[in-house]
């Protein structure tokens, strides 16, 4: 197996995100944080899968969501 890394920078280009609560779009972000899934060798080289997730503010005062996830 070879000590050779491959790391994979992932990230949405969208400008926003529809709220899974009540699905309205928001474009207001609150936060974004990096996510680590499960690295899966491929061809004997080690993967590094790097999600930069945002976090939305939800637009809709009445939706129980305050915030969310893209």
């Amino acid at each position: 197996m070879s000590h050779e890394a491959i790391r994979i920078d992932v990230r949405s280009t969208a400008a926003g995100a529809a709220c899974p609560g009540c699905g309205s779009e928001s474009t207001r972000v609150h936060s974004s944080y990096l996510r680590f899934p499960a690295d899966v060798p491929s061809g004997g080289r080690l993967v590094v899968l790097r999600l930069q997730v945002r976090r939305f503010f939800c637009p809709e005062s009445s939706c129980a969501r305050r915030t969310f996830v893209e």
